[in-house]
């Protein structure tokens, strides 16, 4: 952790601890609760600051791959593979929020696409996606059809 954040927090535990002892055990417990609670944000807060989250998928007409950043930190050296389509493409870099697509050739049915990347400390990652023109996902689809989910026939 950061040494700011740090001797807040210590000053924090101090402040409660005293207040504990003198004034009153319940508000002095509470100031500790609170700063727990800020002491983990901040500890997941530094776990995710470098982190890129590369995504694909396919455009609506199926002539395109479309390689989206939706992360916190730029992404660096995508390596993009197309799996039966033998296609290999490279891109430099992709900031946050940022969106690249490549053209392809023919329409693509199913495609299957490995990507590798790296943040901005060097750390890789890879992922692999299953594309497919003709699927529908409807994101908002419950994992167990209940309520009345499904059509009835």
């Amino acid at each position: 952790m950061e040494r700011v954040p740090a001797v807040i927090l210590g000053a924090g535990v101090v402040f409660g601890v005293f207040f504990a002892v003198t004034q009153n055990v319940f508000m002095g417990a509470s100031v500790l609760i609170i700063l727990g609670t800020v002491a983990m944000c901040l500890q997941i807060m530094g776990e995710t600051r470098d982190l890129p989250e590369v995504s694909c998928r396919l455009s609506d007409d199926a002539k395109s791959v479309i390689v989206a950043n939706g992360g916190n930190a730029p992404a660096k050296n995508i390596h993009v593979a197309l799996v039966p389509m033998d296609i290999e493409f490279d891109i430099p870099e992709l900031g946050v929020d940022e969106k690249y697509a490549h053209t392809l050739a023919s329409m693509a049915t199913e495609l299957k696409v490995a990507a590798t990347y790296a943040n901005s400390s060097g750390q890789t990652y890879k992922q692999t996606w299953r594309l497919s023109s003709l699927d529908e996902t409807d994101p908002l689809k419950p994992m167990f059809p209940m309520f009345s989910w499904k059509k009835e026939e």
